[in-house]
């Protein structure tokens, strides 16, 4: 069964126009993620590795084979979780996954940069950091999209509690994790790493993880930017269709 994990400023629904397609064995766990619920205040995740345990014991709840994915953030998670615990896992789907930064330069930058992102989520509020969010470049190949599928995501993003995607940036962000790139490539599981090609930055990291890595396949979708959940949904599903049917030895390596 699958645990799905969506990216920061989204939620469980993120994964809804995905499973509106995939064709999914069973009913994917999709859990909130810490800071990303009305009741985050609830959950006991002070740290990168606490929410990577609790995310584990849910995916241990559910039957085998277990399979995990996530996007962005919710990648970065599901790296953890197969890093920390990868005898849960029959195989995984990573897209626009960033495995952790080793150099302390970048790790400092990227601190400082998330910490202006929290004050700005508590000294604007959500409307405006959602609106400055979204100007991103990272997003920008989003402009063409259906607008009723952007509104979609904009409500999405405009339910959530300014202090809780505060609480994420400062314990889940890119500098608060450990660097997983060596420990997904000698994982012994299959992975797929899924990327557009007009996210060069994602897609040059995917190039790097594939290197000298025999269980991970890069799967580039054309035309598309960083969010394949709204850009390539289509895409996605037949990745997770197609992980499903690998760990059942449906199809091979």
């Amino acid at each position: 069964m699958w645990t799905l994990l969506h990216g920061f400023t989204g939620s469980p629904r993120s994964w809804d126009p995905v499973i509106a397609r995939a064709a999914l064995e069973h009913d994917p766990c999709r859990p909130a993620l810490f800071g990303h619920s009305h009741d985050w205040r609830e959950l006991a995740v002070g740290s990168f590795a606490d929410e990577v345990d609790r995310l584990c014991a849910l995916a241990a709840s559910q039957p085998a084979p277990r399979l995990v994915a996530g996007y962005s953030l919710g990648a970065r998670l599901a790296a953890g979780m197969l890093a920390t615990a990868p005898e849960l896992f029959a195989g995984a789907v990573l897209i626009g996954v960033h495995p952790g930064l080793a150099d302390e330069a970048a790790l400092q930058e990227r601190r400082e940069a998330d910490a202006r992102r929290a004050k700005q989520l508590r000294t604007w509020g959500l409307p405006a950091f959602v609106a400055d969010w979204e100007k991103q470049q990272l997003f920008a190949t989003q402009a063409a999209l259906p607008v009723e599928l952007k509104a979609h995501q904009r409500g999405i993003r405009l339910e959530h509690d300014p202090e809780g995607l505060a609480r994420s940036l400062e314990r889940l962000g890119l500098a608060a994790m450990p660097c997983y790139a060596d420990a997904l490539r000698v994982a012994s599981l299959p992975i797929t790493l899924m990327v557009g090609r007009r996210d060069a930055k994602f897609r040059a990291i995917a190039e790097g993880l594939c290197e000298h890595s025999a269980h991970i396949d890069l799967v580039i979708v054309e035309g598309a930017g960083h969010n394949l959940l709204l850009e390539a949904c289509a895409e996605v599903g037949e990745q997770l269709r197609r992980m499903e049917r690998r760990a059942r030895g449906g199809l091979s390596p």
